[in-house]
């Protein structure tokens, strides 16, 4: 079977190729290559202008008159090229396809955008061709940031999105809307006008937030409609080149957690009312159990003094007795009410800001006082305070030193000299044990109060700090369980925190660590 050229066209050359040579897509005028039967089996390039030679890799002079099977050498896609035209040409019909051309080996590669129009001779057909690689890849980069930020977005539990173009439509929504919305379905805003889809109460609000965004601003606020509470973000999107282009409304319901919020804070606010109460009540009761114990201890000492002599042994005993009990209770009062008078964290707060208390005063006036103590048990108290002054109340810091030195004292076995050492320096707050409203970036005091005691078990740390708690009886080791709650008390009116490290039989060490300036959560 021979292949013959069955025809050419009457174009001007030369004036079609001075006026294609302008155009800003390649133009390639094609003429059909039949066998003796009549079918098209190639094509011949009859004209070709500068802007084609991006699909052919070569110059438009060099594929003048060369058919379609001579200029490319990958049969797969010249078929479906050399299919296209064909179907043109003889329908008789324009046909449009993007198509991804190699014109040879070493060529990458691109896409193009074709066009092809029959030029109504039975014959022949121009095809304008338009590299759209660029435009492709975006596309393909914009896909997968789409499917990647809609995923996404799926995922994070109770989000929504919605994005707005620059003419304020919608042109992407997932999850539920929150009830700002006429719809909370996210199908039935998109390709609608956003305030075309929200409520009549809230569109005047929501136009001045995306036209602000549309400006460049960004809004991030709660608010709450329909039942639900929402953390709102609403910004701008920009593209390369620093232009707005879009606004994003991002929607997180959160009315669980605010739910939350607000039973805590219910709660919480119980509980200081309860607080403020019972240590109202502590201190009244305290107070008034003063006077009757009083009474006990005078007719205690009566019967001692006056009637000792009337008395046989088991009586004395009974005396003596009764006024040990007194002694306990009246000890007890004194540090219920030392307890009940500790000035809560808002009105230390205050005080705070004025007051600088040197904790070596403080040691030395405490050392001062126990000296009996230090001398019946032969204790060695060592000091390497390095503080400058830390603000706060003296008193209460008074307090808080005096029980933790007393405890050391008191914790040791009989036949043991107590050796106490304290310490003290400042940390970064990185270094401060984790707590309820540290302040990492602050500076902190940190005391430390060492002994060669008894020890702690760490299954007791949480419970010493508890009002009352005692883990050992009476007969032996006195005192009240209320010290160590002080302590605690005190320290956390500071904004501070006091932690334990002990074993049995291995000594145990306090460790205080006290703001260098008052924490802004306790300031009313």
């Amino acid at each position: 079977m021979s292949i013959q050229d069955t025809g050419s066209t009457d174009v001007p050359v030369s004036l079609w190729q001075a006026a294609l040579n302008q155009s800003a897509s390649g133009i390639t005028v094609y003429t059909a290559v039949r066998d003796t039967n009549g079918r098209i089996q190639t094509f011949r390039v009859k004209l070709a202008n500068r802007r084609a030679e991006q699909f052919f890799g070569v110059s438009s002079q060099a594929v003048l008159e060369k058919t379609l099977d001579q200029l490319f050498p990958f049969p797969n896609q010249l078929k479906t090229f050399t299919t296209d035209i064909a179907t043109v040409v003889e329908q008789g019909q324009a046909l449009h396809r993007e198509l991804f051309f190699s014109p040879n080996p070493t060529h990458s590669g691109a896409w193009f955008d074709l066009g092809i129009e029959p030029l109504g001779d039975g014959q022949s057909a121009v095809v304008s061709s338009t590299d759209i690689t660029a435009l492709k890849n975006a596309q393909q980069a914009l896909l997968g940031e789409s499917i990647l930020f809609k995923t996404i977005s799926s995922k994070v539990p109770d989000m929504s999105v919605v994005v707005v173009n620059y003419f304020q439509k919608i042109l992407f929504a997932n999850g539920e809307l929150p009830g700002l919305y006429v719809s909370r379905s996210a199908d039935e805003v998109l390709g609608k006008r956003i305030y075309d889809t929200i409520l009549p109460e809230y569109q005047l609000d929501w136009k001045q937030y995306i036209g602000s965004a549309l400006d460049g601003e960004q809004h991030t606020f709660n608010d709450h409609w329909g039942g639900w509470r929402c953390e709102c973000y609403v910004g701008p999107v920009r593209n390369e080149q620093g232009d707005v282009v879009m606004v994003i409304c991002v929607y997180r319901d959160i009315s669980e957690a605010f739910r939350q919020q607000q039973t805590l804070q219910r709660m919480n606010n119980d509980l200081q009312q309860s607080n403020r109460s019972l240590e109202q009540f502590a201190y009244v009761a305290s107070h008034d159990l003063q006077e009757p114990l009083r009474k006990i201890k005078s007719f205690g000492d009566l019967l001692s003094h006056q009637y000792a002599g009337h008395l046989d042994e088991a009586g004395q005993d009974i005396v003596h007795r009764m006024q040990s009990a007194a002694d306990r209770m009246n000890a007890l009062i004194r540090n219920l009410l030392t307890y009940a008078r500790i000035t809560t964290p808002a009105g230390l707060a205050h005080q705070q800001k004025q007051d600088l208390v040197s904790t070596q005063d403080i040691l030395n006036d405490i050392l001062a006082d126990l000296d009996v103590i230090i001398h019946e048990r032969n204790a060695r108290i060592r000091s390497n305070m390095t503080l400058p002054m830390v603000p706060g109340d003296a008193t209460q810091l008074r307090q808080l030193f005096q029980n933790l030195l007393t405890n050391a004292i008191k914790f040791t076995r009989p036949d043991q000299r107590p050796n106490v050492e304290i310490n003290g320096q400042l940390v970064r707050g990185k270094e401060v044990p984790e707590f309820i409203g540290i302040d990492r970036a602050n500076e902190y005091a940190q005391i430390s109060v060492q002994d060669n005691g008894i020890g702690i078990a760490p299954e007791n740390f949480d419970k010493i700090f508890g009002l009352f708690n005692r883990l050992h009886g009476r007969q032996q080791y006195a005192g009240s369980g209320i010290g160590l709650a002080t302590c605690k008390r005190v320290v956390e009116n500071h904004g501070g925190t006091i932690v334990v490290d002990s074993q049995p039989d291995q000594g145990t060490t306090f460790q205080v660590y006290l703001p260098m300036h008052v924490p802004e959560q306790i300031i009313p």
